[in-house]
């Protein structure tokens, strides 16, 4: 019996990890990649990017940290694309990988949209491959290099594209949009694709603002200052303040131990508990709440967010549950206070000939 065939789309961590346990199963994997090289979204980063976790929180289970990243608390990421760059090496998958291959379209074949909508089970009997006659799936994928395209079938199919897939989200503006600006916008993502010095090139001299108040912001801010100086600031406009901090331990003790282990999750109501568990997570619920208010506290300590009114309105918590926790990039306040870096509070914006128009009618 011929084993089965199996699609991934996307080569970047939870590709590779995908593509090496179909091989481990037997399976015939293949892996369509848009870009030319593995590493997902860590191929194309600012060049202050690093590592969001300890490494003993982001690794592949079956191949370890080399001692020279290990010992780093937040390896940057040259290491970490050399660690995935490893991983493919060491259990050969790159031969398994279709590079500058964009996956254009994906139909399920064996089963109408009606029949599939009214399975109970996944594949209609809940296995893998199901028992659907014929079932599998068609892809039409586009070779970038040559612009020709091909159709591939396949049993079944893993999506690995993560929440950064390459497509910018760009919000709409009911007035006063970009086209009224005469300088240049940018999207984040297009700015991480630039290498580091023509990067460092497009940004100097110039008055830049970053919209948005997300990791990425903070780093492309931190490397404008890092380039212009306080002669000539970088002004970060944002709405919403997050939890961005210096690392991810209180006190000497990891996050992970107030978060991520079998005793903290007893703290926390889940769907479809029973009864006596939401009685534990109810009468334990102040608990939780002292153990967030205490590691506010720290941050808020060793963190000058008060200082430069950047402390969140919603706790550290929910931001834990919901991952918004980032780190800072390395003196990124310090940027602030010598006057590289402004912080400008707006509940919208806007845009005009010659700058950006916040709510308040200033322009920056």
């Amino acid at each position: 019996m011929d084993s089965k065939s199996v699609g991934i789309v996307g080569a970047g961590v939870s590709g590779l990890a995908a593509c090496k346990h179909a091989l481990d199963k037997g399976f015939r994997p293949v892996v369509f990649e848009a870009d030319g090289s593995v590493g997902g979204v860590w191929a194309h980063t600012l060049e202050s990017t690093r590592l969001q976790a300890p490494t003993t929180a982001f690794r592949f289970s079956d191949l370890a940290w080399p001692p020279e990243s290990a010992r780093e608390a937040y390896p940057g990421h040259r290491r970490v694309m050399e660690y995935i760059r490893s991983y493919a090496r060491a259990f050969d998958l790159l031969k398994h990988i279709r590079f500058h291959s964009q996956v254009l379209g994906v139909e399920y074949l064996g089963a109408t949209e009606e029949e599939v909508m009214g399975w109970d089970q996944w594949s209609g009997d809940g296995t893998a491959f199901g028992a659907v006659k014929g079932g599998g799936w068609r892809l039409t994928v586009q070779d970038l290099k040559v612009g020709s395209t091909e159709v591939f079938v396949v049993d079944f199919l893993i999506l690995c594209i993560g929440r950064h897939s390459g497509t910018p989200n760009i919000p709409e503006f009911p007035a006063n949009g970009p086209e009224l600006f005469k300088g240049k916008i940018l999207h984040s993502l297009d700015y991480s694709y630039m290498d580091d010095g023509d990067a460092a090139e497009f940004v100097r001299g110039k008055r830049v603002t970053v919209i948005g108040s997300g990791k990425s912001a903070f780093d492309i801010a931190a490397e404008v200052a890092k380039v212009n100086g306080a002669a000539q600031p970088c002004t970060i406009v944002y709405r919403t303040r997050h939890w961005l901090v210096h690392k991810s331990s209180v006190w000497g003790v990891d996050l992970s131990y107030f978060y991520l282990n079998r005793i903290s999750q007893l703290l926390v109501h889940k769907p479809g508990e029973g009864f006596l568990r939401c009685m534990l997570a109810a009468a334990l619920s102040p608990l939780r709440w002292a153990i967030s208010k205490a590691i506010e506290t720290y941050y808020k300590w060793s963190v000058p967010l008060r200082k430069h009114g950047m402390v969140p309105d919603y706790s550290f918590s929910f931001a834990m549950s919901s991952c918004l926790i980032a780190m800072l990039p390395e003196g990124f306040y310090d940027r602030v206070d010598e006057g590289s870096i402004v912080l400008r509070k707006s509940k919208a914006v806007g845009f005009s000939s010659d700058g950006v128009v916040l709510r308040d009618r200033n322009e920056s």
